[in-house]
């Protein structure tokens, strides 16, 4: 399993915009044609930062192409867009530029502690 996050900024007023688009819009197909599988999204706002984390299990290149060319995932994408900062805002109109919004955007993964299942050895 591999854990991925992103963030960006957004317009100052417009969190209530942003909160809503996030919470309610349609998920992607989880699987991509590969197998990759989208194991989990969070979402974290804060002080007009937000903080997009996935957790997937296979390709992220292949999940990158394939929840681009999701429709929904193009219409938050697009929609969220007006809420973005300027200096962060991206192209998700074509995989290549939601791939350099990502590859721009991903915070460095320092380390992630998971306690062992009950019955496990230690």
């Amino acid at each position: 399993m591999q854990r991925l996050a992103i963030m960006f900024r957004i317009k100052p007023g417009t969190e209530d915009k942003v909160r809503d688009l996030l919470a309610n819009y349609a998920p992607p197909e989880r699987v991509a044609a590969d197998g990759t599988r989208m194991l989990s999204t969070s979402v974290f706002m804060k002080d007009g930062i937000v903080v997009r984390m996935i957790e997937i299990e296979g390709n992220l290149p292949a999940l990158m192409a394939h929840i681009s060319q999701d429709p929904s995932i193009q219409y938050v994408e697009s929609e969220l867009d007006k809420y973005v900062v300027e200096e962060d805002r991206r192209d998700a109109s074509t995989p290549d530029g939601a791939r350099a919004f990502f590859m721009r955007m991903s915070m460095e993964h320092i380390t992630t502690r998971v306690a062992p299942r009950e019955g496990a050895e230690a």
